[in-house]
C-alpha cells in the first residue's frame, strides 16, 4: 500500500514539484518480509479445489428456491454458477473473464466451424464430431496477442463439461440480466453492464465464503488449479503453462509451484516406496 502511495505521489501533477526522496529512503528502510511468511499468509487464503469444484452445484440447487422471487433472481444465480464453474475450468486472469465478448466483429467466444489447417489441439470428441460432419460447429474462445497478459495468442476449444451450461446461460438468463444497450460480454453485472474488477471480486470471494468458509478471489484460483494440477499430474509444468497462458514453465515453477515444499518431496517418496512394494508382492 505504502508503494502504491509513493508512486501515486510521485507522478500526481500537483505534486510535481515536491521532493518524495524521503519517502523512497523511508520505504527502502522496511525490512522485507520473509517469503516462507508472504506463503504462510497466502496460504490461510486457500480452499481445496475440491470445495471450489462443488460450489457450482451447490449455486445451482438453490435456483429452485429462487423461481419464486422471479426470473432475474434465477438469472442471477445462473450467471453465478456459470462464472464460478468456469473458473475451476479455465482458470483465466480477471481481465480475460471481465472483457471476454461474445459479439461484436471480433468476440472471443463463439461456436465455428474449426478451420481445416488450423493448429489448435482438439479432444477426442471434437475429432469424432468432425469425422460424421466435416461442417460441425464448436464452442471456442480466442484472444489476441493484445488481449493477454503474456502478449501470446490463444485459441481453443471450449472444454465440454462448460457448453451445457453456457448455452443454457445464454438462451435462458443472459437476456433478463441486460438494461439497455448489450455490452456484449459474456458475463454482465446486476445493473446489465461490463463487470468491473470490483464486482467480479465481490461476486467471487462472496461466493466462496458463503461455500466455503473462505474468501477466495479470482486470482487465487489460478493457484489453486495449479497446485490441484501438479498434485495429480507431478512435474507437469509444461502443460500448466499452457493453461495459466504462460510464455514459458519458469514463471509457472516459481509462482504457482510455491505450494510444493519439503513435505511435497517425502509424500511422493512414500507413494513411490509403497507402489513399488506393492508391486513386489
Amino acid at each position: 500500500a505504502l508503494v502504491l502511495l509513493f508512486t501515486v505521489l510521485n507522478q500526481h501533477p500537483s505534486y510535481k514539484s515536491m521532493d518524495f526522496n524521503w519517502f523512497k529512503l523511508l520505504l527502502d528502510s522496511i525490512p522485507a518480509e520473509h517469503e516462507s511468511e508472504v506463503k504462510k499468509r497466502k496460504a490461510e487464503k486457500y480452499l481445496e479445489y475440491s470445495v471450489l469444484e462443488s460450489i457450482p452445484a451447490r449455486i445451482r440447487a438453490g435456483r429452485q428456491a429462487s423461481d419464486k422471487k422471479g426470473i432475474n433472481s434465477t438469472a442471477l444465480l445462473a450467471l453465478k454458477e456459470l462464472l464460478v464453474k468456469w473458473l475451476v475450468t479455465l482458470p483465466w486472469r480477471q481481465r480475460n473473464i471481465r472483457e471476454c465478448r461474445i459479439g461484436g466483429s471480433r468476440p472471443n467466444l463463439f461456436k465455428a466451424a474449426i478451420p481445416l489447417f488450423s493448429n489448435i489441439d482438439k479432444p477426442e470428441w471434437v475429432k469424432q464430431e468432425e469425422q460424421r460432419d466435416a461442417a460441425a460447429e464448436f464452442w471456442q474462445f480466442a484472444f489476441s496477442v493484445d488481449e493477454t497478459k503474456t502478449a501470446i495468442e490463444v485459441h481453443c476449444v471450449l472444454p465440454r463439461p462448460l457448453i451445457g451450461l453456457l448455452e443454457e446461460y445464454l438462451r435462458e438468463f443472459r437476456p433478463h440480466l441486460l438494461h439497455g444497450v448489450d455490452p456484449e460480454t459474456l458475463f454482465v453485472n446486476q445493473a446489465g453492464n461490463q463487470m468491473s474488477t470490483v464486482n467480479v471480486d465481490d461476486l467471487v470471494t462472496t461466493l466462496t465464503y458463503r461455500f466455503g468458509g473462505t474468501r477466495v478471489t479470482p486470482h487465487l484460483f489460478r493457484d489453486i488449479v495449479a497446485f490441484a494440477w501438479l498434485k495429480a499430474h507431478p512435474k507437469d509444468y509444461l502443460t500448466l503453462s499452457k493453461m495459466l497462458w504462460h510464455s514459458t514453465p519458469d514463471q509457472v515453477i516459481k509462482t504457482y509451484g510455491s505450494r510444493f515444499n519439503e513435505s511435497s518431496g517425502v509424500c511422493a517418496m512414500e507413494s513411490w516406496l509403497e507402489e513399488r512394494e506393492a508391486k513386489s508382492t
